[in-house]
């Protein structure tokens, strides 16, 4: 994981370098504490800083920025499913291939194929053309902000309440996650207008979100083909209908053993969970492989510290990951199991549903991976250091959103990641499986809601898993991209990886959940299947619950959607 900035100004004579002011430095070198440069191009108009935290390349940190040929790279995130030394890093491969790049369908060639987590600014000194963007699932934060002395992209921002002293630093404007949305080409001589090459053609939401960027940022965005990556284009996963079956054809059994087993026994649903175990099981490979040779601690070439860590409720999506993640991990290394609570006002002490949960399926881990290290690491949160951490720090981390429910979900996760016996450097979250297998109580309410026949009811499911596919990236994963990094740590999410998305999302929603079945059962049902066949049992019924009410940070009374106190910023 890298902190990124890039500065722009369009008039000669701007130093862009007070833009990068101490808060903010020190911000971007969490996420990047290993090794650190800057590049001042165009006679000072244009500033390029990189951070990085080593994660790829078995010898050492590539700094950053990059210069290849004629273009500046600056670049945060993992690539998978690319041919490259084992020695070497994403930038310096990805450096390769750009500097042979001449023009724009050479760079969208080099971008259409690549698969992974990542934002990225590219910078040619010779056109000053200025290129940024986020993947197509937007897995990493990258920011933008636009003022009268220019425009930043930075991948984690900090708000000037008020004037560092001893420093000429002046706020910028409006504050935005860069939308996910494809490509962005842009003139630094004319701020005026941007072009975009889209992943994908623009639907309602996308275009909403499009329409905020164009007047926050006061310019014009000019449409060209899309991009389309060819995950994207391609499904084959219902080929010879080897995935034909229907959840809602089997009649429910209070025995969850039979009724399972009964499923287990037809032949198109063990095909489909062999093929969701081939790639969840190659995601979970890619992403706790991928990691430097050594933990956070260690300055040896190599240690046997865990350098691997599952974000652990308990519940059934980090439970299969982590058995994945046992197949994967070397036997003599230990997997953290790290579990947050916060201080409670109730008589439960620490001992909060998350906690309880976890300990339940960290005893199903044991006794299915019996020789495995599992680690547990349990993090207790005072009220008072919740809150001023809150105010002090992890307000920044979330900026610029500012709901309860980015409080509650960034806090939780930046102190599960704090834990202090940590030695990780990777920490897998199970994000994205709610959104996929479908596993929100609004996906239920959606279902029993209709009133039409079956056929609507299914349409109604999925419009709801769509719209639900459609947000993440803006609701979720950037928030928990910029908490996370802050504690030198990378988070990899194994379910929004684009093969298993791509194939789960090519399954109808009666082949992913049965909301005929009850709450605990038929929400997430193919997945609740999957970790059936591995061997879980006790984690296959836990009842969806989301982390903020797990771990005690927040209570149901709170409306998530509300202005968060803690998240107020003066804009005056």
């Amino acid at each position: 994981m890298c902190g990124i900035f890039c500065a722009i100004s369009p008039e000669h004579n701007v130093n862009c370098q007070n833009r990068l002011h101490r808060a903010l430095r020190k911000l971007l070198r969490n996420r990047g504490p290993d090794v650190q440069d800057e590049l001042i191009l165009d006679q000072g108009r244009v500033l390029l800083a990189g951070n990085v935290l080593w994660q790829q390349g078995s010898q050492k940190a590539q700094k950053q920025p990059v210069i290849a040929g004629q273009y500046g790279l600056l670049f945060n995130g993992d690539l998978y499913s690319i041919e490259k030394p084992s020695a070497m890093s994403d930038t310096t491969w990805l450096a390769n291939k750009l500097e042979s790049c001449d023009g724009d369908s050479d760079l969208i060639s080099l971008l259409k194929d690549l698969k992974g987590p990542h934002c990225l600014v590219v910078y040619n000194t010779t056109t000053a053309t200025l290129y940024f963007s986020r993947d197509t699932l937007g897995r990493n934060s990258l920011l933008i902000e636009r003022g009268q002395q220019g425009l930043n992209l930075m991948s984690t921002s900090y708000f000037l309440e008020e004037r560092i002293e001893g420093e000429n630093t002046e706020p910028m404007g409006i504050t935005l996650e860069v939308p996910p949305l494809g490509l962005y080409k842009l003139d630094i001589n004319d701020l005026s207008q941007c072009v975009l090459y889209p992943w994908q053609p623009l639907n309602e939401y996308t275009g909403k979100l499009l329409s905020g960027l164009e007047s926050s940022m006061q310019w014009k965005v000019l449409i060209e083909n899309p991009i389309s990556p060819s995950w994207l284009l391609t499904n084959n996963s219902q080929e010879d209908d080897n995935y034909d079956f229907d959840l809602y054809s089997f009649s429910f059994k209070k025995d969850f053993n039979e009724l399972y087993n009964e499923l287990l026994e037809t032949e198109s649903i063990r095909r489909t969970l062999c093929t969701l175990d081939k790639l969840l099981s190659n995601s979970v490979a890619e992403r706790v492989q991928n990691t430097a040779p050594v933990c956070r601690n260690c300055k040896t070439m190599k240690c046997n510290h865990a350098k691997v860590s599952v974000l652990f409720s308990g519940g059934i999506d980090c439970s299969i990951l982590a058995l994945l993640a046992d197949r994967f991990v070397p036997s003599e290394e230990p997997i953290e199991l790290i579990n947050v609570a916060f201080e409670s006002s109730s008589t439960e002490g620490w001992n909060v549903p998350d906690r309880q949960t976890s300990l339940q399926s960290l005893m199903e881990l044991q006794r299915l991976c019996p020789e495995r290290d599992w680690r547990p690491l349990n993090v207790n949160v005072t009220r008072l250091e919740l809150q001023h951490q809150l105010a002090s720090h992890i307000k920044h981390l979330i900026y610029p959103l500012q709901t309860v429910l980015d409080e509650s979900l960034g806090c939780a996760f930046f102190f599960a990641t704090l834990a202090n016996n940590s030695t990780s450097r990777v920490a897998i979250l199970g994000s994205g499986a709610d959104e996929l297998f479908g596993g929100y109580v609004r996906h239920r309410n959606a279902y029993r809601r209709c009133t039409g026949d079956e056929k609507d009811r299914q349409q109604a499911v999925k419009d709801e898993l769509e719209l639900d596919w459609q947000r993440i990236p803006s609701r979720n994963l950037a928030r928990d991209d910029r908490v996370i990094a802050d504690n030198s740590k990378t988070a990899r999410a194994p379910f929004i990886e684009e093969n298993v998305v791509q194939f789960v999302r090519s399954l109808e929603p009666n082949q992913r959940c049965c909301f005929s079945f009850p709450e605990g059962i038929g929400d997430k049902f193919l997945l609740r299947l999957y970790g059936y066949q591995l061997g879980f049992r006790s984690a296959v019924q836990l009842k969806k619950r989301a982390i903020q009410f797990g771990s005690r940070i927040a209570n149901k009374k709170q409306q998530a959607s509300q202005q968060s106190d803690f998240l107020r910023f003066s804009f005056e």
